[in-house]
């Protein structure tokens, strides 16, 4: 197997550190072994997570070697699930209590239509080297995924099967975030200062402006059809109209920022590299610090029924609130 960085171009090096591992970890894993289920791990919990979502009272968390982990009791306890490859995950999405896809590199997408119990492989192309970072459904149930180089696969089977498209010309920019305004309108935000904005379900997309040139690895629909994007050396952007123009907000950090939740009491927290955590209290138009410089990175973030909040990343999970 021929081995690429994800990064190639002087700008692309500052990219998000767990990231690159997450690649080797992959990429050290033969294609042979495809065929094998993930490795099971006592310590999978406490491993090299990348995303986790709650779905009804259930938590999902995905990471390193095809860690597939399902908790019931906001995360005490956590219960390994077996699905068939031992790529790493990077993504996990729901549409519902019983469908889900996870994307993973090599342009993996897992799907389960039994609540995550149980996976299938629907899409992988191990040549084109492309991890899927981030996945979602339309409401009329179109499935679009996107990742590094430009990748954007689209489903229009309910995701049963995945094709790739070019998302906007040329651009080969790697994608990180997609989310879908309340409105129906989709917002793709990534690398080098890209966000992409389409009101057709996908179908045509407009590369918008955006005052930061650097990458922005996360995204967050606030209640209010806010939106946020946030990235590299802390960087985070406000927009109320849909990315037409956007406001700097003052993050109080130079680490950079992945992770972005907003949790029931409608304050809102975002979480990155050096063990980074903000917060706002205002929908999002100021951030005040509320930890940073601890060794483990937290890359997502969840809350419980119960208003407990979660992170995964280098450490596993950790509660945090």
């Amino acid at each position: 197997m021929q081995f690429r960085l994800l990064y190639t171009k002087a700008d692309r090096v500052k990219r998000s550190v767990l990231l690159l591992l997450a690649f080797f970890v992959s990429m050290s894993v033969s294609q042979a072994e495809e065929v094998l289920l993930s490795e099971g791990s006592v310590i999978a919990s406490t491993s090299l997570l990348l995303d986790i979502t709650r779905v009804g009272d259930q938590l999902f968390a995905v990471g390193k070697r095809g860690h597939v982990l399902r908790s019931a009791d906001c995360g005490k306890s956590w219960k390994q699930i077996r699905v068939p490859t031992r790529k790493t995950l990077n993504s996990i999405y729901f549409r519902d209590e019983k469908h889900a896809w996870i994307g993973g590199h090599d342009g993996l997408i897992l799907m389960s239509t039994d609540g995550g119990e149980q996976w299938q492989i629907v899409h992988q192309d191990i040549a084109a080297e492309q991890p899927i970072f981030d996945l979602i459904f339309t409401e009329n149930g179109k499935g679009l995924a996107v990742g590094a180089y430009g990748a954007f696969l689209v489903s229009d089977d309910g995701g049963k099967s995945w094709s790739s498209r070019a998302l906007y010309g040329e651009d080969d920019f790697h994608l990180y975030s997609i989310v879908r305004m309340r409105s129906g309108e989709l917002i793709v935000s990534g690398e080098a200062g890209s966000v992409y904005l389409s009101i057709n379900n996908g179908d045509s997309w407009e590369k918008l402006k955006t005052p930061y040139d650097g990458t922005y690895f996360g995204s967050l629909l606030l209640a209010q059809e806010q939106l946020l994007i946030f990235g590299m050396r802390g960087h985070i952007y406000r927009s109320s109209d849909l990315g037409y123009s956007w406001e700097k907000i003052k993050s109080e950090t130079n680490y950079t920022l992945s992770g972005g939740l907003e949790i029931a009491d409608k304050s809102i927290v975002l979480s990155g590299d050096g063990g980074v955590l903000l917060q706002s209290t205002d929908e999002g138009r100021s951030f005040s610090l509320l930890a940073s410089g601890k060794r483990s990175h937290k890359l997502a973030l969840a809350e419980c029924t119960d208003g407990t909040v979660l992170a995964v990343g280098e450490a596993g999970v950790e509660k945090i609130r």
